[in-house]
């Protein structure tokens, strides 16, 4: 039997061939060919579907959404009145995203959701419904064995918390801990100036040890925007720095992290790539924005035009779940050009600040949840991110560490 299906739809569309690429390709190992030639589909002997809204006898049937049909973006679009295949494309191309109103993003722009359904990923299940469905009629298809895959990702908003910054930030961080009467932190600093305490926020090695011993993918953005409110990393130049960037790359993946400025200054997105690729001495291609900024379409669109293929922004900063309804990395679909782009996005699904900043959840119920989403994931076989800052383990966040480590455990 061809290990591709025939696809019948009365009009082929760019949003038709991304759904059943995802589905088909991407998410079930399949090739497939849309045809709108009628005849040529019902004389067929390969395994096939018809996508239309005409029922034929003894043929696998799906309706088409007007949604799939049409090149612009509808206001009106009520994703209840969906079928599977058109719910699994408003999700992933973010359809709620453009028509949200302006109650549904906080101060920062950044998407509080709406009353849809994230806490699993409803893109993988109806993609796995639709291979039953297929599979009962022709048994004999093999589609490929998904692997559930994790990967743990860290946003380096700073490298340190007192090492290595300039003198004259290090003086005036002493000045204003003895003016506040704070010598507790006075002395603290001191001591890990001396070398006689490590620096709170370099949990690098901590990382390492745990990544290494469980053999799990590691992922660093590192903030390297100039100094603004919400940009506070230390200078791109700074030496140590680049020291530890490129040491973490001997044991992980390091991409960028644009800057909250960057979202409003498109020159600052593109400077802050070189900077990191001066570091490295090499192509820098993936990404995630600082503070969860991602604002449909014009962040992407963005970065690619500055050559970034991967970006791992989906996800809410102020809850947990499955954002674009899925677990699975998948093509950005850009529906301001109507058109599929290079850029693959990876979804993750929960931040340890959302978790609890956010969510206010004690350590117990943050390990119940990533406990829940991870074995979600596992149900579809898909792929578990979550978002954690090193500079987040001492402290006031000093018990979080067994959130972070409950990750790793089956």
């Amino acid at each position: 039997m061809n290990q591709f299906i025939l696809i019948y739809t009365e009009q082929i569309t760019n949003r038709i061939e991304y759904i059943f690429d995802f589905i088909m390709r991407d998410f079930s190992g399949i090739d497939f060919k849309l045809t709108s030639n009628k005849e040529d589909f019902l004389n067929s002997n390969s395994p096939k579907i018809n996508f239309s809204n005409h029922f034929f006898d003894n043929e696998i049937n799906f309706q088409v959404d007007d949604v799939l049909i049409e090149n612009g973006i509808q206001n009106d679009v009520d994703y209840n009145n969906l079928k599977e295949v058109g719910k699994c494309f408003y999700w992933l191309s973010r359809y709620e995203e453009y028509i949200s109103k302006p109650h549904q993003f906080d101060n920062h722009n950044r998407f509080l959701g709406s009353d849809l359904d994230y806490s699993k990923p409803i893109v993988d299940q109806i993609s796995l419904e639709i291979q039953k469905i297929i599979l009962e009629k022709y048994p004999l298809l093999q589609f490929k064995k998904r692997e559930f895959r994790q990967i743990n990702t860290h946003d380096v908003d700073f490298s340190w918390k007192y090492l290595n910054k300039p003198f004259y930030e290090t003086m005036g961080s002493l000045g204003k801990k003895v003016l506040k009467g704070n010598f507790s932190e006075f002395k603290k600093q001191l001591r890990v100036l001396n070398h006689r305490e490590v620096d709170p926020y370099s949990k690098f090695d901590y990382l390492k040890k745990l990544a290494e011993k469980h053999n799990i993918e590691t992922v660093f953005f590192w903030l390297l925007g100039d100094k603004t409110e919400f940009d506070r990393n230390l200078n791109w130049k700074n030496k140590e720095q680049a020291n530890l960037i490129r040491e973490t790359t001997e044991w992980a993946k390091v991409g960028i992290h644009p800057s909250y400025l960057s979202n409003f200054n498109n020159h600052s997105q593109a400077l802050e790539i070189k900077r990191l690729e001066n570091v490295l001495n090499k192509k820098v291609t993936i990404s995630r924005q600082h503070f969860i900024k991602l604002n449909f379409p014009s962040t992407y669109q963005q970065l690619l035009i500055n050559g970034i293929k991967e970006d791992f922004t989906i996800g809410f900063a102020h809850r947990t779940g499955f954002r674009a309804g899925t677990s699975t990395p998948f093509k950005w679909f850009d529906l301001s050009t109507n058109q599929q782009t290079l850029l693959t996005t990876y979804p993750f699904v929960a931040m340890d600040v959302t978790l609890r900043n956010y969510m206010k959840l004690t350590t117990e119920e943050a390990i119940l949840e990533l406990k829940r989403l991870k074995q979600i994931t596992k149900d579809v076989n898909g792929t578990f991110i979550t978002l954690f800052h090193q500079s987040n383990f001492e402290e006031e966040w000093s018990d979080w560490k067994v959130v972070y480590e409950s990750i790793f455990n089956d």
